[in-house]
C-alpha cells in the first residue's frame, strides 16, 4: 500500500511541476485555449495512472487518489472549465475501459466528488491564498467521505471484505490522511507558481517603469525650459496682433499648456514616491475634491454622488498627490460616459484598511484593454498618453496602498483604492 501511496504522490505533482518548469518559461497565456487543453491532458492523464497503482480494499473495490488531480484542474484554471471537463472525461472514460464490478458505482461517485469543484471554479481565482488552501483541502476532504460512502455502499451490495477489519480502517485512515497531504503539497505549489508569476510581472513593469522614469527625467526639465520660453514671447504677442492672428495664437498657447501638462506627467512618473505625509479625514477631503468636479461633470450632463456619512476614516497620505489620484480618477470616470450618466464615489473602513471606489456607468472596457491597464503609453482615450493611471498607480503603492481595476463592456468601470487606516484622529 505504501508504494502504491507514495507513487501516486509523485504523478499527482508531475503535471505540477510540468506547468512551473515548461508553461511558464515559454510565457503560454494561462486562459488561452491551448494552455487549457494542455492543462486537461497532463491533468487527466496523472489521474488515469493513479488510477493504474490503486489500493485494494476489497476484491474488486480500489481507492486511489484520482480527484486530488482533477480537483486541481477545475479550481486553478481561472475560472476555465475546460481543463476540469477535459480531465474529469478522461478518468471516466480509463474507468470505463478498465471495467471491474464497483466501476459503474466508483464513476458514479466521482461525479460526486467533483461536481463542489466548479462550483468554486469562478469565485477560486479572486480568493485569498489562504482561503484558496483552505478550499482545496476541505473539497479533498469531501471527496474522501464520498469515497467512503461508497465503500459502505458497494459492502451492501454484497462484496465481502478480504483484509482484516483492523487493516481496512487502518487503510482507509491512510488514504484519507495521504488525500490531504496530496492535496495540501498540491494546493501549495499552485500558490508558489501564481506567486511566481507576480512578482515576476511585478519585474518586468519595474524594468519598464525604470526606463521610462530615466527618460522622463532626463528629458522633462530641458523640454519645459524652451516651451516656457516660447509660451511668454506668444503671450506678450497677444497684445499686438489682430483678432484673427489672435486665434492662432490661442490654439498655440493650449497646445503648450497641453504639452506641459504632459511634461508634468513625466516628471510625476519619474518621482512618485509621498513627500509629505499626514493625517487625511476620508470624508472631508473626498467632499472637497468631488467639488472640484462638480462643474466638470455638469457640462459633459454626468451626475456626480458620493457616499460616505463616516468622519472616523484617517489615512495617511501626500494630500495633493492623493488629490491628484481622485481627480484623475473622476475625470477618467466623467470622459467614459459618452452621453449621460453616473460617477460614484464610496469609501468605507474593512479590514484595517480604507477602501475609496470610484465608478462609473461608461462605457467600460475589454479583459484585454483591462490586463494592458498600467502598462506605460497604453491609452482607451483618442488624444491620451497612456501616463495618468500610470502616475496614479505609482502614486497609490508609494502611499503602501493598493489599487484594482473592474470592468465590463456596456456596464462601466470600478477603480478600488485600498489604504492603510490612519489611528483615530481627535
Amino acid at each position: 500500500m505504501v508504494n502504491q501511496l507514495l507513487l501516486q504522490l509523485i504523478i499527482i505533482l508531475f503535471p505540477i511541476f510540468i506547468q512551473q518548469f515548461f508553461f511558464s518559461r515559454k510565457k503560454i497565456a494561462a486562459d488561452s485555449l491551448r494552455y487549457q487543453l494542455l492543462n486537461g491532458i497532463m491533468f487527466g492523464g496523472s489521474a488515469a495512472l493513479c488510477m493504474a497503482f490503486p489500493v485494494n480494499l476489497t476484491a474488486d473495490f480500489q481507492w486511489d487518489l484520482r480527484c486530488i488531480p482533477v480537483i486541481i484542474s477545475i479550481v486553478y484554471s481561472k475560472g476555465k472549465w475546460i481543463p476540469g471537463i477535459i480531465s474529469a472525461l478522461i478518468v471516466e472514460l480509463y474507468g470505463y475501459c478498465a471495467g471491474g464490478d464497483a466501476a459503474a458505482l466508483i464513476m458514479i461517485g466521482f461525479a460526486f466528488m467533483i461536481a463542489p469543484s466548479f462550483l468554486f471554479a469562478k469565485s477560486f481565482a479572486q480568493s485569498p491564498p489562504i482561503k484558496r488552501v483552505a478550499v482545496s483541502l476541505a473539497l479533498a476532504l469531501y471527496s474522501t467521505l464520498v469515497m467512503i460512502v461508497l465503500l459502505v455502499i458497494h459492502q451492501n451490495m454484497g462484496s465481502h471484505i478480504i483484509e482484516q477489519p483492523t487493516y481496512r480502517y487502518f487503510a482507509i485512515s491512510v488514504m484519507a490522511l495521504v488525500s490531504l497531504i496530496g492535496m495540501g503539497i498540491s494546493a501549495l505549489l499552485n500558490e508558489h507558481i501564481i506567486e511566481s508569476a507576480l512578482l515576476r510581472l511585478e519585474l518586468e513593469r519595474s524594468e519598464k517603469l525604470k526606463i521610462v522614469s530615466q527618460i522622463a527625467a532626463s528629458v522633462a526639465h530641458e523640454v519645459r525650459n524652451p516651451l516656457t520660453v516660447v509660451k511668454g514671447f506668444l503671450q506678450l504677442l497677444k497684445g499686438s496682433v489682430d483678432d484673427r492672428q489672435k486665434e492662432y495664437l490661442i490654439i498655440a498657447l493650449s497646445e503648450l499648456d497641453r504639452a506641459e501638462f504632459i511634461i508634468s506627467d513625466y516628471l510625476n512618473l519619474a518621482k512618485p514616491q509621498a513627500e509629505h505625509l499626514e493625517i487625511i479625514e476620508v470624508s472631508d477631503f473626498l467632499n472637497h475634491t468631488v467639488e472640484i468636479m462638480n462643474s466638470y461633470s455638469l457640462i459633459q450632463n454626468v451626475a456626480m454622488h458620493l457616499n460616505c456619512n463616516q468622519t472616523d476614516l484617517f489615512i495617511l497620505a501626500d494630500k495633493p498627490r492623493l488629490t491628484q489620484v481622485i481627480l484623475n480618477l473622476i475625470k477618467n470616470g466623467v470622459e467614459a460616459i459618452p452621453a449621460t450618466g453616473d460617477v460614484t464615489v464610496n469609501a468605507y473602513y474593512r479590514n484595517e484598511e480604507i477602501v475609496i471606489e470610484v465608478i462609473d456607468t461608461g462605457i467600460g472596457m475589454t479583459k484585454e484593454n483591462l490586463d494592458h491597464i498600467g502598462k506605460a503609453f497604453f491609452t482607451t482615450k483618442d488624444s491620451g498618453t497612456g501616463l495618468g493611471i500610470l502616475v496614479t498607480i505609482r502614486i497609490i503603492e508609494a502611499m503602501h496602498g493598493k489599487i484594482t481595476f473592474e470592468s465590463e463592456v456596456g456596464v462601466g468601470t470600478k477603480v478600488t483604492i485600498r489604504l492603510p487606516a490612519a489611528p483615530y484622529k481627535p
